[in-house]
């Protein structure tokens, strides 16, 4: 296992961990559909797309991209308590509370900010919510807040690679610790955020140990408290902090008289009604990776943030890992999904699907990088030329919808609403672009249009009127 790493040195960690080894099916090039933009335009999802597809000449109009999707619901009755809760909320009748996992969509907060924005606009702001204290890796955000931090703090997180020791995450699966005197992290509203100027209320994660160190809280750069995380044995514990509504920053600094373990902080708005909403992402996460989280840790955690709906967006980084058998999968995310269903009964719970991650054809017909195989040399500057279809895409996405409807989950297919399978291909040559370069991530302008049909299909029910509590009704 390697080391911690820190915070301070973390470069820009690969969102998405390597392809594991794929079994190519043989692709015949002659017979493609024609190159450009007026080809690719005709293929909406769910039809029948070549194995593979050329890099355009020419850019398609980005601003026809999408595909209105609903979301799947077979019950009627998945998603029927956030909605109630929603409703409730912009009635004045207290807080709907929002828990969103994922990995590096979610991670960079793009896609989530516009959930957020749009229920707080229409139902209330309940506050900022849970926000990890610092950041893990270089393109890790909460749009809302601004993190700062010394370079001396250990970051872990649940991973293949920066696992921590003793399995000590937290609620967002990330911690970060450091003994060092005067190491300190501080955050605080964004300025220019719409939300995030009166909150009156901040709760500090963190976990309690023999030899634990002492760190000092400032709220608005004056002394408020100093917090001993001392203790027999190790222990989950919270230092809480009531504060006249506004827009504060709150800063914690180490004595250096022993280690001290941070999972997150709170900033709430309490007694005020409206949606509140936790954004965390782990870059190359799956959905089976939270079975890495203790469960007493993350049990109490999830039961102190009381959610009304949980959302489970994974499966961009499962549909690589070719080597896993998918029945084997299916039995790991069911596990999971049961896993979180038991520790948040009441929850509505959604599973957000993968994007279309196409695979990377060279000019020889070789895909771009597989696990396991030596890197292929090409010159300086080389492109695809082509990209094809992920075997393994439809398969993850019908084990998750089996999986979502037989745990009583609602199900939003991505990439249905990009266009279905090699649908990237058009989101990346696009004007104005949608798709980045590594065929796996939006742009913002990308994120936003996602965002925009998720929340489509989301709201749909609650603008409908209370008689369609549910999509599926």
């Amino acid at each position: 296992m390697r080391g911690p790493r820190r915070v301070s040195r973390v470069p820009g960690a690969d969102p998405m961990e390597p392809m594991s080894h794929l079994t190519w099916i043989s692709v015949v090039l002659s017979g493609l559909v024609a190159t450009g933009p007026s080809a690719l335009a005709e293929h909406p999802a769910h039809v029948d797309v070549p194995q593979q597809l050329p890099i355009p000449s020419e850019p398609v109009d980005g601003n026809t991209l999408g595909v209105p999707t609903p979301i799947e619901d077979p019950s009627g009755f998945a998603l029927r308590h956030i909605y109630d809760r929603v409703q409730a909320a912009g009635r004045g009748e207290g807080q709907a509370n929002i828990v969103v996992y994922g990995a590096s969509h979610m991670a960079a907060d793009n896609f989530t900010k516009h959930l957020r924005y749009r229920l707080k606009r229409s139902y209330g702001d309940a506050g900022l919510g849970f926000v990890v204290p610092a950041k893990p890796w270089r393109n890790y955000y909460n749009r809302d807040v601004s993190l700062s931090h010394s370079d001396g703090w250990d970051s872990h997180w649940v991973s293949r690679s920066h696992n921590h020791p003793d399995k000590l995450y937290g609620l967002a699966g990330i911690s970060f610790t450091s003994s060092t005197k005067d190491e300190f992290i501080s955050l605080k509203p964004e300025k220019r955020a719409p939300f995030g100027d009166n909150n009156n209320r901040a709760e500090i994660f963190y976990w309690t140990q023999p030899g634990g160190g002492t760190m000092h809280v400032f709220v608005d750069g004056k002394w408020q408290a100093d917090v001993k995380t001392a203790s027999k044995q190790g222990a989950t514990a919270y230092h809480v902090i009531d504060m006249a509504p506004g827009k504060h920053s709150l800063t914690v600094k180490l004595k250096g008289d022993g280690p001290v373990t941070l999972f997150g902080v709170s900033l709430e708005r309490s007694g005020v009604s409206g949606v509140r909403m936790d954004s965390m992402g782990i870059n190359g996460a799956r959905l089976a990776d939270q079975l890495d989280w203790p469960d007493a840790v993350f049990a109490e955690h999830l039961s102190k943030r009381n959610p009304d709906l949980i959302v489970l967006a994974y499966g961009t980084n499962a549909t690589g890992d070719a080597d896993e058998p998918i029945a084997r999968y299916e039995r790991r995310i069911d596990k999971a999904l049961r896993r979180i269903r038991s520790l948040a009964p009441r929850a509505s719970c959604l599973l957000v699907g993968p994007s279309d991650r196409p695979v990377k054809i060279d000019a020889d017909g070789d895909p771009w990088h597989v696990t396991g195989r030596p890197r292929k040399r090409r010159r300086k500057g080389a492109k695809p030329v082509a990209l094809a279809r992920r075997p393994r895409q439809p398969m993850v996405i019908e084990k998750q919808k089996q999986v979502a409807f037989a745990n009583g989950c609602a199900y939003w297919d991505w990439n249905a609403a990009m266009g279905g399978d090699l649908s990237m291909l058009r989101w990346t040559h696009s004007e104005p672009k949608m798709g980045s370069r590594d065929y796996i991530h939006l742009t913002r302008r990308g994120y936003d249009r996602i965002a925009e049909l998720f929340l489509d299909a989301f709201m749909a029910p609650l603008t409908a009127g209370p008689s369609k509590p549910t999509p599926g009704d």
